[in-house]
């Protein structure tokens, strides 16, 4: 089945998907994991030293934390969902086939998460007197839950990047646990648990309400913590970039970097080093214990690992190009035995949203608009990011037809177009007409449904 297609001015479809998905990232690692985890531990430390000191910046700092897990987490968590059901129902109906269990598990450990993180909060005070130890064994049992989501999300994005021998047998065993798997499992929760290190830093940094020699003894507690989390999430990642098939390994620098900066790869490197080396330097000052050194660098230390999460998402989403799911699914989210269809009878005469001519608009616009969305819309905008304007300048009526036709051949990492020859040429003549020649529309006559499949 094909489904419609929404056109997204300025940003795109890929993008408003990847914005929603990267603050539900930084906020279901860094809080959901990272911060509670240590709240968890720093309340486990109070309880058996009888720190009530220690206890009380606990429960300070768990207050806000539950408002961003619970507000901000769950709504962008149902914004990732709302936006690639509108903007990408192809590919989610077919992930949903492949893992409906897991992801209906998944859902299951969410909302359990929220059952057990309200009563963590709500009962603070009525269980410290006399239940304390339950207490703090409600708190583990919130994080073991939390590394059971990540354990689950972890199977369903490798597959998508690398589904291994799944293509083949199609065993959910084979699709869950692929080969990125693991070391994806690690860096998201050791990524998480290094954030939620540097947000807890920047609390204990900035209150006013904790006193000098608690500040000092947790400065060294979360500097350390840092740094054996931070030092760890990078190992993972080495591995996981390792396991990754060298063909999307070659699109790592691109898929960051874009084509405008692609030939500049030191600028990706050098962004990196710097990052890893601020975010050490803020830990190394807090475990040190100093404290106007963690300050001017905690702000910084954030902003770049929000970049290196954005880095990381980017970079898992564009290097499999051209596909979806490799071997299986195009990034248009046509299936790949469905496109060689599509060539022969046609992309249009299957899409029953499809209207040749709706009211207001040129005879040629509909049919090549509606090319464009489907095969092309995912990453390309008109106007806006990733402008298809931009790849036009300067090209020729035919340049565009040969590089419609040839897409695949010419640009490794975008999929083939899909749709008769007919077609190729009525888009070729919309995207040339973008450019400004409007005598290329006379070029070829007008699609209809009547006519769509053949030549």
């Amino acid at each position: 089945m094909l489904f419609p297609t929404f056109y997204l001015p300025w940003l795109g479809q890929g993008m408003s998907i990847a914005l929603v998905a990267v603050v539900h990232v930084l906020i279901s690692h860094g809080f959901a994991i990272g911060v509670v985890s240590i709240i968890v531990l720093l309340e486990h430390l109070a309880l058996r030293r009888g720190d009530a000191e220690l206890e009380g910046l606990a429960q300070n700092m768990l207050k806000p934390v539950v408002i961003i897990v619970t507000a901000v987490g769950a709504v962008t968590g149902a914004g990732i969902w709302f936006t690639v059901s509108v903007l990408a129902p192809g590919g989610i109906g077919y992930m949903l086939r492949v893992f409906f269990w897991p992801w209906f598990i998944e859902w299951m450990a969410f909302t359990l998460e929220v059952l057990v993180l309200l009563p963590y909060y709500f009962l603070w005070e009525r269980m410290r007197a006399k239940q304390a130890g339950l207490h703090v064994a409600l708190g583990w049992s919130y994080v073991a839950v939390a590394f059971a989501s990540a354990f689950l999300i972890s199977g369903i994005l490798g597959f998508m990047l690398t589904p291994d021998g799944w293509v083949q047998n199609q065993r959910l065993v084979s699709a869950f646990f692929n080969p990125t798997f693991w070391p994806q499992l690690a860096l998201r929760f050791l990524g998480g648990l290094a954030m939620g290190g540097l947000w807890s830093l920047a609390f204990v940094l900035f209150s006013r309400r904790i006193g000098a020699d608690l500040r000092q003894r947790v400065m060294r507690l979360l500097g350390g913590w840092v740094l054996i989390n931070g030092a760890l999430c990078a190992l993972a990642v080495w591995i996981y970039l390792g396991r990754i098939p060298q063909t999307y390994a070659t699109h790592k620098i691109f898929a960051v970097l874009t084509s405008h900066l692609s030939q500049d790869a030191w600028l990706l490197w050098l962004g990196n080093i710097l990052a890893a080396l601020c975010i050490a330097a803020v830990a190394l000052a807090a475990w040190l214990r100093w404290r106007r050194v963690a300050l001017a660098l905690i702000i910084p230390a954030l902003i770049l690992t929000a970049g290196l999460v954005s880095e990381f998402e980017r970079a898992r989403e564009f290097v499999r190009g051209p596909y979806l799911m490799p071997g299986y699914m195009y990034a248009n989210q046509i299936p790949l035995a469905q496109s060689d269809y599509l060539d022969k009878h046609g992309f249009l005469a299957g899409a029953a949203w499809y209207q040749p001519q709706p009211p207001g608009l040129a005879p040629r616009a509909p049919a090549g608009h509606a090319l464009f969305m489907a095969n092309c819309g995912v990453c390309h905008t008109i106007g806006g990011l990733n402008d298809i304007r931009d790849r036009l300048k300067g090209r020729t009526q035919p340049s565009v037809t040969v590089m419609v036709r040839r897409t695949k051949q010419m640009v490794p990492f975008m999929p083939s177009f899909s749709g008769t020859p007919a077609e190729a040429l009525t888009m070729a003549a919309y995207l040339y007409e973008l450019s400004g020649e409007r005598r290329s529309l006379e070029a070829v006559p007008p699609i209809s449904r009547k006519g769509v499949g053949h030549e």
